[in-house]
């Protein structure tokens, strides 16, 4: 398990001066255990990392926005996702993981409080599995709401498409749909997702966590370039970014979350593709372009 010390302080002041409205589209909240007590599934992160401890990093990178995921240690039990939005006065947005029970005033309550889609896993472990999707995706068409989709690994994402299709919303490939370099830009199922997101509207794809799949690793993570520069080809206002702070549960070095932002500097070096992935394309995703 990480040491939450460690995140808290992996940040150092970034090269690349993100733009205005740059949001960091992938983070969770824990705790305080005391007032957001873990759910009982057996995901229990042994430290909290609060919306404190991560506006130390949000400020030391320099952007506006950030959108909070429900983490698995939480259950569907949204409300420290919910507290947080609250308290950042529209700067923050949420995705929840629902309980297939949940009722129309409780979904309403989370759209009301910022709360922009659900996510979803193939197996249903804590997220939503595809059935019960299927069922809540018409309660929340009229939203405005997305789904993420949790990859396990490409072969993953490329089953789950014609499921993720169905259900009429947009939806989110995570992970950067766990492309691995060592697969290469031509690997069939890398030219499938990238056929996918060129060929559907609804298909996005979060570039966050590749320091999860590189085996270069930091500070660089060269080797994901070509993969970066593909998905860009391919379509880029279809594509956001994020640090998954508090990068827990994972067996690479700790990451700078400087290095993270800084990496678009070398795999986006078209400053207003960047842009868009940094603020454009989550704004339009999130609903903050139609604040």
């Amino acid at each position: 398990m990480t040491d939450q010390s460690q995140t808290r302080s992996s940040t150092r002041k970034p090269r690349l001066k993100a733009p205005p409205g740059a949001c960091d589209t992938h983070l969770h909240l824990y705790g305080p255990f005391d007032k957001y007590p873990l759910s009982s599934n057996d995901y229990t992160p042994a430290s909290p990392s609060t919306l404190d401890d991560y506006l130390e990093v949000y400020r030391g990178l320099g952007i506006d926005r950030a959108v909070i995921m429900t983490g698995g240690g939480n259950g569907t039990n949204n409300t420290v996702t919910y507290d947080a939005i609250q308290r950042m006065d529209g700067a923050f947005k949420g995705v929840a993981l629902l309980d297939p029970n949940i009722t129309d005033k409780e979904l309403l309550y989370l759209k009301d409080g910022g709360f922009m889609g659900f996510r979803i896993r193939a197996n249903g472990h804590v997220a939503l599995g595809f059935k019960d999707a299927k069922r809540m995706a018409p309660r929340v068409k009229d939203f405005g709401w997305h789904v993420e989709f949790h990859v396990n690994d490409t072969g993953d994402a490329l089953e789950a498409l014609p499921k993720l299709r169905g259900l009429g919303l947009p939806y989110v490939l995570d992970h950067v749909a766990r492309l691995r370099p060592e697969k290469g830009t031509d690997d069939p199922g890398f030219r499938e997702v990238v056929a996918t997101l060129k060929g559907e509207e609804d298909c996005w794809v979060n570039l966050y966590s590749f320091y999860q799949l590189t085996n270069e690793g930091p500070p660089h993570y060269s080797d994901m370039i070509p993969i970066f520069q593909a998905l860009v080809d391919a379509r880029p206002d279809r594509l956001i970014w994020g640090t998954n702070w508090p990068h827990l549960q994972i067996k690479v070095p700790m990451p700078n979350n400087a290095d993270l932002l800084d990496f678009l500097l070398d795999a986006v070096p078209d400053e207003s593709t960047r842009n868009a992935i940094l603020a454009d394309n989550s704004a339009r995703l999130y609903g903050w372009s139609e604040d």
